[in-house]
């Protein structure tokens, strides 16, 4: 095996790590830059084509690595490859609805034009249906690599890559939870995190009965596990899911 062929933890260190960080990031960079953009915003401009753009990285390493298409599954990698390409629409899509609207709705509210019906318009777009599709975006996309990786043959990792990918994997569960409680879709979210656990789990348990060590299904099983305990500890400690900017933490 190639030497490259092992540092699969360091790309998915990568991954998870450019997920948090703009995802979380931009929100906290709160000085205006220009009207109502402020500098979170021109942050926020890059998200799509850092997370894309390795994301695809991930996709075009799992098809190198992978043996030739056998007929016989032919219809299963076409349906990775469509499911990974939904998730991209509706990810880039949904970001850039967000982007703006979340620009515009900042501006409609520091107007003092809260009550009026352009700031419910504007609110409608940034905060339920950009993030309902900036999110299921995320979703799509863990599906499609965690069924692509299926066909990945056995993946040798050393030690560091291997607490890389675990490091990697505890952003994205982190990451995947605050998007899901600040952005108001915990009834998407918390579901699809329980639903991704088990998936990778029982491809996890399926793998490793033929002594096989899977990176992707290992980073989305301890990511959704991570997002799984801190969407049940949010709901049970609040007795609900209030987001953290109404609780004054953001």
């Amino acid at each position: 095996m190639d030497k490259k062929e092992n540092k699969f933890g360091l790309w998915l260190f990568g991954f998870g790590l450019a997920y948090a960080f703009f995802q979380i990031f931009p929100a906290l960079l709160i000085k205006p830059f220009i009207g109502p953009v402020y500098w979170g915003d021109v942050l926020d401009f890059l998200t799509p084509f850092a997370v894309i753009f390795l994301v695809y990285f991930l996709y075009r390493r799992i098809i190198k690595l992978s043996p030739k298409p056998n007929p016989k599954y032919q219809p299963r990698e076409i349906f990775f490859k469509v499911v990974l390409a939904v998730g991209f629409i509706l990810y880039v899509n949904g970001h850039g609805v967000h982007l703006s609207a979340n620009a515009i709705s900042r501006f409609i509210e520091n107007s003092g034009m809260k009550e009026t019906e352009i700031f419910n318009a504007a609110y409608l777009f940034d905060e339920i249906i950009s993030h309902f599709m900036w999110d299921t975006g995320v979703i799509f996309i863990s599906l499609g690599l965690i069924l692509g990786a299926i066909s990945l043959p056995v993946i040798s990792m050393d030690k560091k890559n291997t607490v890389f990918l675990l490091w990697g994997a505890a952003f994205y569960g982190f990451t995947f939870t605050v998007n899901g409680i600040e952005g108001q879709v915990v009834p998407l979210m918390f579901p699809a995190a329980v639903l991704g656990f088990f998936l990778c789990l029982g491809l996890f348990i399926k793998e490793k009965k033929k002594s096989l060590l899977n990176p992707v299904h290992l980073f989305f099983l301890a990511g959704y596990l991570v997002s799984t305990v801190l969407f049940s500890y949010w709901g049970i400690a609040h007795a609900g899911f209030p987001e953290f900017s109404a609780l004054g933490w953001i």
